[in-house]
């Protein structure tokens, strides 16, 4: 067993061993500068490990050394590590060697005694539990695929397996037809046996083609291999080799939410997070108390109750931390990704340390989300008189005892508005910072709407001093009901709805 974490009893989880989970994002990405870019790079048929290198062969007749010394841990700290950009992409292999492969290397591995080679022309793959026991001679000891002859998609369908690899423990099979890789955590001791996870694919029933290059899609795993812990999947289709690292917690992809609207989606650049799980810290701590032990307020800080939010390679500003929530900022410079891959490390008060199985999460240049107080859907949001500087009201929280009215000016806060406009003051927007420019308007404008009608939006802006949220003021149209519900949106994205009290026509 090759996992540090295995045999470590935690004083606050249970016995844990890092597993592969259906659905998890990879960890890293070689030959492309992101997850979801379409650059010129590698198309690898075949790979093998050795030592600390990585060879990969592509379809140029070129072979490709990476070393793997160059890839941080899956339980690596973070957080002293770059802020920007992706940590764990665009790899360079350090040696290219012009010389040309025969294929075939993809279609067997070996691991000590065990064998598996693909058969592709029978839909199947062949095992040899211990290929030095006389009986290896008479014929594999488990057959997988062989029996399968459902119509529908599940852990046992094999259509079109083009790779295999072992790693000690694990058995890993490519399918090309299915566009996922399928793990049995354990050697199969019967043939047909169920795959325990299906990477590539949310589920083991699932056989969809992603549109788009994505952390948790494989157009076409031609190669695998594995060190023993990592999984590296080769995708020529995509041009990258894609590293898949076990977990040993799982994560909901649905535990992942705008901070402001509690609710799932594409998160947008500078976006307050929230992640809600179990045993995501020992403690419970915020940012302010952690700062103030410091003396240095700002900015927030990478790791916080000895846990970590790893983004593409890069450890996250985070705001609060506590064994079932976690609340985080993502940067500002998303640079055009629409995908990232996510995961978190938690030390744990016995020094052991977990990481969570990485999960994909969707980027979308505006998402926004209002803050409201607790409560049911629609929640009472967090409204206030805008006013005139000469108006006593101005600043007031609009209540039952003080409602807005119409042709009144309101201000409402939100995050997931995505990035501000240039060359306002020269201020540029860091994630876990506070803004240091002058108030500076949203890059997409922002649209509103009050009880069905369009409101105007006067400004919506990232205020000085604020890290992640967003002061928008609309205009209150003419409307007739004793309550408002607003929402706001932008590029095509809406925010969730929030109440707030209005002053009956009657009484204006």
């Amino acid at each position: 067993m090759k996992f540090r974490i295995a045999l470590l009893i935690l004083a606050a989880t249970p016995l844990l061993a890092a597993e592969f989970q259906s659905g998890q994002a990879a960890r890293a990405v070689l030959g492309q500068s992101s997850f979801t870019s379409r650059e010129p790079g590698v198309k690898v048929q075949s790979m093998a490990i050795a030592g600390t290198n990585l060879f990969a062969a592509d379809s140029s007749q070129q072979i490709l050394t990476f070393d793997l010394s160059k890839i941080p841990d899956a339980r690596a700290d973070f957080s002293t590590r770059g802020t920007t950009g992706c940590g764990l992409c665009g790899i360079s292999p350090v040696a290219i060697t012009h010389e040309s492969v025969l294929p075939g290397i993809a279609a067997a591995s070996q691991w000590g005694k065990t064998v598996a080679v693909v058969d592709s022309a029978r839909h199947r793959v062949l095992i040899w539990r211990d290929s030095s026991s006389p009986s290896a001679n008479l014929g594999p000891d488990v057959i997988l695929g062989q029996s399968d002859d459902s119509n529908q998609i599940g852990p046992s369908t094999l259509i079109d397996p083009v790779s295999v690899a072992l790693d000690g423990k694990r058995v890993f099979v490519g399918d090309a037809a299915l566009h996922r890789v399928l793990v049995w955590n354990s050697v199969p001791a019967a043939g047909n046996q169920p795959a325990d996870a299906a990477l590539g694919q949310a589920d083991l029933s699932s056989s969809s083609l992603a549109e788009n290059p994505a952390p948790d899609s494989i157009v076409q795993p031609a190669a695998l291999v594995s060190d023993g812990t990592n999984l590296f999947v080769a995708d020529p289709a995509s041009q990258r080799i894609l590293v898949f690292s076990p977990g040993d917690l799982s994560l909901n992809p649905h535990s992942f939410l705008n901070s402001a609207s509690l609710q799932f989606g594409p998160l947008a650049a500078g976006t307050l997070i929230t992640i809600n799980a179990s045993g995501l810290s020992d403690t419970s701590i915020n940012a302010e108390s952690a700062n103030a032990e410091t003396a240095n307020p700002a900015p927030l800080p990478r790791r916080l109750g000895n846990t970590e939010v790893i983004f593409d390679g890069l450890a996250l500003p985070l705001l609060s931390a506590s064994p079932s929530q976690l609340q985080a900022q993502l940067p500002f410079d998303l640079e055009g990704r629409t995908a990232a891959s996510l995961y978190v490390r938690t030390e744990h008060s016995n020094g052991a340390i977990t990481v969570t199985s990485p999960l994909s999460l969707r980027l979308a240049p505006a998402a926004p989300g209002l803050f409201a107080f607790s409560g049911t859907e629609p929640r009472g949001g967090i409204v206030l008189h805008a006013g005139q500087p000469a108006d006593s009201a101005a600043g007031a929280p609009v209540t039952d005892e003080s409602p807005a009215a119409s042709g009144e000016v309101i201000t409402v806060w939100a995050t997931g508005l995505g990035a501000i406009l240039d060359g306002n003051g020269g201020a540029s927007a860091i994630a876990g910072v506070p803004f240091s420019g002058p108030p500076a308007p949203t890059a997409i404008p922002v649209t509103a709407r009050i009880n069905g009608q369009d409101a105007q939006v006067l400004s919506a802006e990232l205020p000085k001093g604020s890290i992640g949220v967003y002061e928008v003021k609309i205009l209150v149209p003419g409307v007739h009901e004793p309550s408002g519900q607003l929402s706001i949106a932008q590029n095509g994205n809406a925010s969730n709805v929030i109440t707030f009290s209005l002053r009956s026509p009657a009484a204006q």
